[in-house]
């Protein structure tokens, strides 16, 4: 059954900013567990709250796109689906969760430099 208005539901390709916002905590608790002092009080509630939905939101809307951008040229390139399709498919999509990943990464070392 379609969901009301005719919209799909979100399904796990098309979840938005899930992958780096992990990366954004993840880097900034390694920075906390080195460093708790300079992480404590409005640094740490301004870097959690609103960087993690601030990249949620940003960066996830750019990988969605980046993702269903790279699905279209595959489906123009390749037009039957094959076991071949899927391994360019899959490299792909994990050259572009590194790259995502990496930009992630280097924002939130950014902003703790900033913060600290």
């Amino acid at each position: 059954m379609p969901a009301p208005g005719g919209a799909r539901p979100a399904g796990g390709a098309d979840m938005v900013g899930v992958w780096p916002s992990g990366v954004w905590i993840v880097v900034g608790t390694l920075f906390y567990l080195e460093n708790p002092q300079s992480f404590a009080g409005w640094k740490g509630a301004l870097y959690y709250v609103v960087g993690t939905a601030v990249v949620a939101l940003v960066i996830g809307l750019i990988s969605l796109n980046l993702r269903r951008a790279v699905a279209g040229m595959l489906a123009e390139v390749f037009p039957r689906r094959d076991r071949f399709t899927d391994l360019v498919s899959l490299m792909l999509r994990l050259m572009l969760a590194t790259a995502e990943g990496m930009l992630v990464a280097l924002l939130a070392r950014w902003t703790l430099g900033a913060l600290g």
